[in-house]
């Protein structure tokens, strides 16, 4: 797998990725598709994008099934953060790695700017994917594209820590989850991107603890995985297994 500056050559490729991905992971009408098509990925526009000095396209070369293409490319644009604006990966070659040697180029290409990303409300998996690189959902937005308005979800990159960081609201002695007291063991926390994670007890009849008390925002409704992870439904704050190791993706 080679990860390299995306040619005038790659233009085809690119549009053919796009619009693969586009039908296959995106809530999106035919009409839509091709707006986004025709606005973003003609020859025109791509040529602008690769003499944008402020722009970069990157892509990926991977051999599979004895065929050696591109298939997966990402745009950033470079100001004082660098911000992702397209990550497509062809349907075919999903869950190599692409996508995330492509994040990890980025990262390493602009190691002094903080990373940010604006995804399509449309897209299906593309928020979760994000997140899983340490970035949040910061604020949501418009763009137009070919006289039509399309939603997106900022994202940027949270800090990461190799201790808790200090809670953000007080942590309360015991909650009250569907009508019933539970206590909230404040002396053992788990460390979260914005806020540390503390136990919530079950009963005594319960072997295990109940779940989580978010002490970035109060809530208790944060899903755990088997893998240790923590995830809070009301903010968004997160806990990656083995103190943010994202080799999972």
């Amino acid at each position: 797998m080679e990860v390299r500056p995306a040619e005038p050559a790659d233009r085809e490729r690119i549009r053919a990725i796009a619009r693969d991905s586009l039908q296959s992971s995106y809530s999106l009408s035919p009409q839509q598709i091709e707006t986004i098509l025709e606005e973003e990925f003609d020859d025109t526009s791509l040529n602008d994008l690769l003499e944008d000095t402020d722009t970069t396209v990157l892509v990926v070369d991977e051999t599979i099934d004895g065929t050696e293409t591109v298939y997966g490319f990402i745009t950033v644009e470079v100001g004082t953060r660098a911000t992702i604006w397209w990550l497509h990966v062809d349907p075919e070659a999903r869950g190599k790695g692409i996508a995330t040697a492509l994040l990890d180029r980025v990262r390493e290409e602009f190691v002094e700017k903080p990373i940010a990303a604006c995804v399509l409300d449309e897209a299906v998996e593309g928020g979760d994917f994000l997140k899983g690189f340490g970035l949040k959902e910061s604020g949501h937005d418009q763009i137009l594209l070919g006289g039509e308005e399309f939603d997106v979800t900022l994202f940027t990159e949270g800090q990461k820590t190799e201790t808790p960081n200090e809670p953000a609201v007080p942590v309360p002695d015991s909650v009250t989850v569907d009508g019933v007291a539970r206590s909230v063991n404040r002396d053992e926390s788990v460390p979260g991107r914005e806020a540390p994670f503390f136990a919530v007890s079950g009963l005594e009849d319960e072997e295990d603890a109940y779940g989580y008390f978010c002490s970035q925002c109060g809530s208790t409704d944060v899903s755990a995985d088997g893998q240790g992870r923590l995830e809070c439904g009301n903010c968004g704050n997160a806990h990656m297994a083995d103190e943010w190791d994202d080799a999972y993706l």
